[in-house]
């Protein structure tokens, strides 16, 4: 939910480039030496908005941004990565308090090596993660669209039936061709302060698996697996220890703790975030232990297909046709609910609206926060967006411990 305003926050929080910290796993000299304190000036943020947050180190008045931000190793969609990053976030805080703790984006796994993990194995390639190809098949594959991973929906882009039907006609499911499991890992450092300066606490790598394999072949015909959450998990568990073993092979990181998400990415066909399926922690070794199962699931609201768990979702159904017939002008409501536990823990709604005037925007926000105050569960974080054709008008969050929506209009 809080995406949106997370990031204008860690934007604003983070606002300078720290200077290279660990960017070349083999060369354990330039590694150490771009730690020493000596040689850099390295301090943080002054304030922490919310203990929600961690500080930011700040390396000669500047913040490295990771990988997925400056390279094209980022094969997630919008709203999966929202998910990936928010998820990866949450298990952090769980082992890496924000008051004792500090962050810096992912210096240690640098752009070559993060293309390699995520490739398919193969005679050039020793240290790709993802099956290798039989030798029958690899000119095929390889010169088909072969998907990493699923996109998402470009917002406010409705699919369509018909074309979802004929899609769904010409697609093969395909059990011959390895799939590609693994589409995406997130690296984020955890910093300590000492007397010394600042050094590494703690790793934090979030590996994002395919819930579902696609590609099409020269003939256009597209072919599909879909993998189980059993076969994710057991896989992402692999993974992890393969991942770790290779960052243990490095001097500085040996001792140092490395926590591990595994997240269940959604296919485009969802337009929706996926959910994480566990977590472990690698205190030292090359094994990550402790496992943890999450209960976790979203769901796109409102819900279409299936009628006998509709009365779960009733918040959101009366929310809908309050505003909906108060303003009959709407191009559409849509919620994104997730669900820890079989409990509502976050809601994300999104109104599309004909309106972009300042009146008739300031119109449907008081509206839109009457309703959600009488309709909408309490307890839980809600943000609700009022978008136009003109983009973002009015943002409307409450808190879970709160009983008030804040409300701004961006006219």
């Amino acid at each position: 939910m809080r995406k949106s305003l997370k990031v204008l926050s860690l934007i604003s929080l983070l606002s300078v480039v720290l200077s290279g910290c660990l960017n070349n796993l083999g060369n354990q000299e330039d590694r150490e030496a771009s730690l020493a304190p000596n040689e850099v000036s390295v301090q943080t943020t002054d304030n922490q908005i919310s203990d929600e947050y961690y500080r930011a180190v700040i390396t000669d008045g500047k913040y490295n941004l990771g990988i997925s931000d400056t390279d094209n190793t980022n094969l997630l969609g919008a709203r999966n990565m929202a998910a990936f990053e928010a998820g990866l976030m949450r298990i952090s805080k769980s082992v890496f308090p924000t008051n004792q703790y500090y962050l810096q984006e992912g210096q240690l796994i640098d752009a070559d090596t993060m293309t390699a993990w995520l490739s398919r194995e193969s005679e050039t390639n020793g240290e790709g993660l993802n099956p290798e190809l039989p030798a029958e098949d690899i000119k095929d594959v390889e010169s088909s669209s072969e998907s990493t991973a699923p996109g998402d929906q470009p917002e406010g882009q409705e699919s369509d039936e018909s074309q979802e039907s004929q899609a769904t006609e010409a697609t093969v499911v395909d059990e011959q061709i390895p799939p590609i499991y693994l589409n995406q890992i997130m690296e984020k450092d955890i910093m300590v302060e000492s007397d010394d300066g600042f050094s590494l606490g703690g790793v934090v790598i979030g590996l994002s698996m395919n819930s579902l394999y696609q590609y099409t072949d020269s003939d256009g015909t597209e072919y599909q697996t879909e993998i189980s959450v059993g076969e994710m998990r057991e896989r992402g568990k692999q993974y992890a220890n393969i991942i770790v073993g290779r960052l243990r092979n490095t001097e500085q990181l040996r001792s140092v703790p490395i926590v591990v998400g595994i997240y269940a990415s959604t296919p485009d066909s969802e337009n929706i975030g996926g959910t994480y399926l566990l977590d472990g922690i690698s205190r030292e070794g090359n094994n990550v232990s402790d496992w943890a199962e999450h209960n976790e699931y979203r769901v796109l609201l409102p819900v279409r297909d299936d009628q006998s768990q509709n009365d779960q979702y009733n918040y959101f159904t009366d929310f809908a046709n309050d505003v909906e017939n108060f303003f009959p002008n709407l191009n559409g409501i849509s919620g994104d609910a997730w669900y820890i536990d079989n409990g509502l823990a976050e809601l994300n709604i999104e109104i599309i609206t004909q309106f972009f005037q300042e009146t008739e925007i300031t119109a449907i926000s008081q509206y839109v926060n009457d309703v959600a105050s009488r309709r909408l569960p309490e307890g839980v974080p809600i943000e609700i967006k009022i978008s136009s054709v003109s983009g973002l008008e009015a943002l409307l969050v409450r808190n879970a411990n709160s009983d008030q929506f804040q409300v701004t209009i961006l006219n």
